[in-house]
């Protein structure tokens, strides 16, 4: 049995989740491989593997720059040494990043296979086509991955573990949340902050929300995401549940399982409603929903305007980015009435 190494180590949540029913086809087609991923994922993978996959886990963690110099060069020369004993006779590198490029240089593999890239012939023996401009990331994991995944274009899809729900439950009893009651989950934050809807509109969306009977519960994790909730929260004249930082992955996985629907922006929690089964509306402004939907059909891309000719993710020629900003919280719960979450709402005028 060929002894094939699947390396996807990155930091971006989305990216795995997209990649992901590529890895298991990968794992069925060589059930001897091993996977390398990010530890700070383990969750979500046990969701989507289970326990019986070999999986070395990246210590990105230990590996932080705010640890000491030391401890991370011996944590990184463990890694690789654990890395090199799996032997590999081949190596795919289904991510394509740098990181993942000097693993599989370092992998000790004769046959190392990745993405074409700049000085690609120093971490690949064989470079590969990369995606179609305009086609969705998970075409480009097709082309790198050996089996892709069939059906075209289907998202992963995650069990939740039964052993995280009386911690969720624990946290959402302190807000008066229990059992049964109609949340919504809100992911307000994103990577960038052109990403991100303003805050004062997801202010008056909780407001809309609660008008409705439904209870808005923000979730994120790290500086900017509390600092976007803060904003939020000063917006409104009750409290909002917040769960910021207060979660582990396996407790937002059966969140995202329970919760009468998701709305976010483009980021990777939105990637994870859609993996556990909740209607999802996805606020994008100026990244390419082509390339970057979520994979669900409970998923709806909701945008105010397109974006101008000459417009970027950095520069856009309106300032302000109106293609994100200019929508609206009744435009917001347009879709999830289509989607059965609401009853169709009468406009506030927001």
């Amino acid at each position: 049995m060929e002894r094939v190494l699947i390396l996807f180590p990155g930091n971006h949540l989305g990216n795995l989740l997209i990649a992901l029913p590529h890895i298991q086809a990968m794992l069925r087609r060589h059930p001897g491989a091993l996977l390398v991923a990010n530890a700070l994922y383990r969750d979500v993978l046990v969701a989507a593997l289970g326990h019986r996959v070999a999986v070395l886990y990246y210590p990105a963690p230990a590996l932080t720059p705010s640890r000491p110099l030391w401890p991370r060069l011996l944590t990184w020369l463990a890694f690789v040494r654990t890395l090199r004993a799996f032997r590999a006779e081949r190596c795919i590198d289904l991510e394509g990043e740098q990181k993942s490029a000097t693993l599989a240089r370092l992998s000790g593999a004769p046959r190392r296979e990745g993405p074409r890239r700049r000085r690609g012939r120093w971490f690949y023996t064989h470079q590969l086509p990369g995606p179609i401009a305009g086609q969705h990331r998970w075409q480009g994991y097709a082309a790198l991955s050996d089996p892709p995944a069939t059906p075209v274009a289907q998202g992963a899809s995650l069990t939740h573990d039964p052993r995280a729900v009386p911690a969720l439950q624990e946290h959402l009893a302190r807000w008066g949340v229990h059992s049964g009651m109609p949340c919504v989950v809100i992911h307000p934050g994103a990577s960038k902050l052109y990403k991100m809807w303003p805050a004062e509109r997801f202010a008056a969306l909780c407001v809309r929300l609660r008008d409705l009977g439904l209870i808005p519960v923000l979730i994120g994790a790290g500086g900017r995401d509390r600092v976007q909730i803060e904003r939020i929260r000063a917006h409104l004249a009750q409290p909002v549940v917040s769960l910021c930082d207060q979660i582990s992955l396996a407790e937002l996985i059966v969140l995202m399982a329970h919760c009468r629907g998701f709305i976010g922006n483009d980021s990777g929690p939105m990637h994870l409603a859609a993996a556990c089964g909740a209607p999802v509306v996805a606020l994008f402004g100026p990244t390419d929903e082509r390339l970057w939907h979520p994979l669900s059909a409970q998923a709806r891309v909701l945008r105010h305007r397109a974006c101008d000719a000459g417009c970027g993710r950095h520069a856009c020629l309106a300032q302000d980015y109106p293609c994100l900003r200019g929508i609206t919280p009744d435009q917001v719960l347009e879709p999830l009435a289509g989607l059965g979450v609401i009853r169709p709402p009468v406009a506030s005028g927001y």
